[in-house]
């Protein structure tokens, strides 16, 4: 059996299946393409990083994501805004979509370095509007910011991973997600008589890397100002707190 057939006969023994195109080679990649059926992919990883260069364009020159329509999980690594757009205008179709994941390598993007200033905040704005429909029907979701995420609501999110966010933004997530399990950021504290409201009780993992001088954490229960007394969450033995300072 040669592996063209191989790979048709995998495809065809399994009703539901989970892509990851990172780190795979271009040969394999388009023997993989020709192969799905899109509507049985329920999971997806797309990369365009400096191991993959090129090959989320190629993949969209053989599907939209709106063909994936069981799709429940999305993730994109290092895709630019030449692609942001056309993936995320189809994306707002995936009605079974419960997880999106976006994240950049810690290297410099080269489209990030080629647009400053406003013009970034102007075209991050302008996708936030595209794709924060499907944001309340997400379980999972990762950003490489919250700075959009204020006027949302989260019914259905349990873990959040957003890798710079604001005091703000921690607050109205605690006050909209009741059902948020983790949630994991980067924020920066410039004002020494902020406070923060302590997310919810019901979270079993919270991970802050804080920037500044002081934090204030209140709780609706316990009024404390130092983190070595936790409240709720640290008197449950299967919750984890991680909390770094930075000065």
């Amino acid at each position: 059996m040669n592996v063209s057939s191989y790979i048709d006969a995998v495809l065809i023994t399994y009703s539901n299946y989970y892509i990851n195109f990172k780190s795979i080679s271009k040969p394999n990649f388009d023997l993989v393409c020709k192969h799905i059926v899109p509507d049985r992919v329920i999971g997806l990883i797309l990369s365009n990083d400096e191991d993959t260069p090129g090959l989320a364009e190629l993949f969209l020159t053989y599907f939209q994501i709106n063909q994936f329509t069981h799709l429940q999980s999305l993730t994109l690594i290092d895709i630019g805004p030449q692609l942001w757009e056309n993936i995320i205008q189809n994306m707002v179709e995936l009605k079974n979509l419960r997880s999106f994941f976006y994240t950049q390598p810690s290297r410099i993007n080269p489209w990030i370095s080629d647009i400053i200033g406003n013009d970034l905040d102007q075209l991050d704005s302008h996708l936030f509007d595209i794709y924060s429909p499907i944001l309340p029907q997400l379980c999972r979701l990762r950003l490489t910011h919250g700075d959009f995420l204020s006027s949302i609501q989260f019914p259905q999110l349990q873990h959040l991973i957003l890798e710079r966010s604001s005091v703000d933004i921690v607050k109205h997530i605690s006050s909209v997600a009741a059902q948020l399990k983790s949630l994991q950021t980067k924020f920066i504290l410039n004002n020494s008589t902020t406070k923060f409201i302590y997310p919810s009780t019901q979270l079993k993992r919270l991970a802050l890397e804080i920037e500044g001088q002081f934090l204030k954490i209140l709780n609706h229960r316990y009024n404390k100002r130092i983190f070595s007394q936790w409240s709720t969450m640290a008197n449950d033995s299967t919750a984890s707190c991680h909390i770094q300072f930075h000065v």
